[in-house]
């Protein structure tokens, strides 16, 4: 559970550069968020040392690395197979029809619509994975 989920209240305070990058250079060697580390000192300075044990730190969030490009590649290739399959499926319908088969046409319209799902959330999904 994040820390603004867990902690309600909060305080802004300012800081000249060289301040927090002594703050965050402390917190980092701890493996702890700077807040944390905020949190921690402000706790030891103002309350008891029994309230100063029940401040909890909270872990330092690793940076998300970014997909390798060839897994974008993949997700282009898997989207633009997924669009003709739904392609396919619109002229199978259509001949189907045409046809008088009337359940494989039924049948046909009903995955048109998941197909088409499928092709927009894997072009959701490319655009988050490119930060766009």
């Amino acid at each position: 559970m994040s820390e603004k989920r867990k902690l309600k209240k909060s305080l802004l305070v300012r800081l000249d550069d060289e301040q927090y990058a002594s703050i965050t250079n402390h917190a980092r060697q701890r493996d702890i968020t700077a807040n944390s580390l905020v949190r921690e000192c402000l706790a030891g300075a103002l309350s008891p040392s029994d309230t100063y044990q029940k401040v909890k730190p909270v872990k330092a969030y690793s940076p998300r690395t970014p997909p390798k490009p060839e897994y974008i590649k993949e997700l282009y290739r898997l989207r633009e197979s997924t669009a003709e399959l739904c392609g396919a499926l619109v002229q199978y319908a259509i001949k189907s029809r045409q046809e008088g088969h009337v359940m494989a046409h039924a049948e046909a319209e009903s995955l048109i619509p998941d197909v088409r799902d499928a092709v927009r959330n894997l072009d959701r999904l490319r655009k988050k994975l490119e930060g766009k």
